[in-house]
């Protein structure tokens, strides 16, 4: 597996090469977010008489704060000018980006990884690992800012809510541990993987 010739059958080659593809589109897709969401908070669809979009700013609260707010007179449309502002949706830009960049950054690596393992370069695997290594690190970073952009982001909105300005502080211990414990764990695989080839590139060259 470590030859300088090695490289994967054609389709597999092929395989890893549409989905790296995949992957690029879509982290291009998530580096995009933060621009859409400041556009067109929560952008909605319906085909009534002719398709039209709009955005609900309230399908970005949690369920108890939406409740107040479909409950209370005008609070919606107090909400929706609030959003409105152009310093709220600047706002909304830069706290989407603290968890669109990292998660970009995973897909981004993962997709260059499978692009380099289906290629026919020089020993493919010793060129995917890095970008494998670069992508368990931005899926570590990615489990720590999901919560940190989700409570900035609710205490962002929660101005033109009916409960006024206060801070969210939103953590779910179960998800949050649950991705570092993966992310961690593909980081030791790749990081013991990269060992393995530099030492039988040590033995290689020794011998």
């Amino acid at each position: 597996m470590t030859s300088a010739t090695y490289s994967l059958p054609a389709r597999k080659a092929r395989i890893c090469r549409i989905a790296g593809a995949i992957f690029l589109v879509l982290a291009t897709c998530s580096a995009l977010e933060a621009v859409v969401l400041s556009l067109w908070p929560a952008p909605a669809f319906s085909c009534h008489d002719g398709c039209r979009a709009n955005t609900r700013p309230v399908e970005m609260l949690d369920d108890d704060e939406k409740a107040k707010v479909v409950a209370t007179p005008g609070a919606e449309q107090k909400l929706d000018a609030y959003v409105g502002r152009p310093i709220v949706r600047a706002g909304i830009f830069g706290v989407t980006l603290i968890d669109s960049v990292p998660f970009a950054t995973l897909l981004l690596g993962v997709g260059i990884a499978l692009r380099r393992l289906g290629g026919r370069g020089e020993n493919p695997v010793a060129q995917a690992l890095p970008w494998l290594r670069r992508a368990s690190l931005a899926a570590i970073v990615w489990a720590l800012a999901q919560p940190v952009s989700n409570s900035l982001m609710a205490s962002l909105l929660s101005i033109g809510t009916p409960s006024g300005p206060h801070w969210y502080i939103t953590i779910n211990l179960v998800p949050i541990g649950t991705g570092l414990m993966l992310a961690i764990a593909a980081y030791a695989t790749i990081w013991a993987l990269e060992s393995g080839l530099q030492a039988q590139r040590d033995l290689d060259a020794f011998v």
